[in-house]
């Protein structure tokens, strides 16, 4: 059975799609097989896989596994390793539904993913049931944050309604960790408090690994590329392969 980890975090603007995107092709470059889902109306995940996100197959749309009973999702190949379940904005009318869909993306997955080592879930910014359901499906939670004040007072929330999902719906959920993610190249005095109070607060659950803030990195998933295919000599690269190989040890 495949690992699967939700990259989450309540608070927009922490680049969980940027991670999820350079994470599943960084894992493929280790030998990995990678099922991306984009769970997201907005459809970044898709966007940075496709050149064109309207070409995505209606099979591989994520709207279907939420809504049909007898029409299953076909994962849309990227490459031998690499597949992706994608989201356009018709995803939304998801949250319009009753209770019973949060059940519904964990069975869907669970019919997908033989023959994939990680199933990467990318979650938008926001609680309801959309996250509730990435939350239920996950073995694994990820949080990607930066160090800024209102990012890391979103967390205690974050962590209040993983503790819930665990009680009530998941029990076998863990959080793999927290990544200091978009860290200015020379890091601000308050940029390093932060990252203290975390790793004084949460201990061994944050990453050793922390990514970089950078035009490139940012730039890359407009052309459908990882950082370490757009830059490879970069220290961005540099970065998500050694956050690749600090997540496969801790999963293992």
């Amino acid at each position: 059975m495949a690992t699967k980890i939700a990259l989450s975090n309540q608070k927009g603007g922490v680049g969980k799609t940027t991670v999820t995107f350079n994470l599943a092709k960084g894992l493929v470059d280790r030998s990995y097989s990678v099922l991306m889902v984009d769970n997201d109306p907005q459809g970044n995940l898709t966007s940075c896989c496709l050149e064109d996100p309207t070409t995505l197959p209606e099979t591989a749309n994520l709207l279907r596994l939420y809504t049909e009973e007898t029409a299953p999702v076909q994962p849309y190949p990227l490459g031998d390793q690499l597949a992706l379940l994608g989201a356009d904005i018709r995803l939304a009318k998801v949250t319009e539904g009753d209770f019973e869909v949060i059940y519904k993306l964990r069975d869907g997955i669970e019919a997908v993913e033989a023959g994939f080592d990680f199933v990467l879930i990318d979650c938008l910014p926001s609680f309801g049931l959309l996250n509730l359901a990435a939350l239920n499906a996950a073995d694994r939670i990820m949080i990607p944050t930066k160090p800024a004040p209102f990012s890391i007072a979103g967390l205690k929330d974050l962590f209040e309604t993983i503790d819930r999902v665990q009680r009530r719906m998941n029990k076998g959920l863990s959080v793999v960790g927290i990544l200091l993610n978009l860290i200015e190249g020379r890091a601000t005095r308050m940029a390093k408090d932060i990252e203290g109070v975390l790793r004084d607060t949460y201990g061994e659950l944050v990453f050793k690994t922390t990514l970089g803030k950078g035009v490139k990195l940012e730039e890359s998933p407009s052309f459908n590329q990882s950082i370490m295919e757009y830059d490879p000599t970069s220290k961005q690269a540099q970065q998500l392969m050694a956050l690749v190989d600090e997540l496969v040890e801790r999963v293992s």
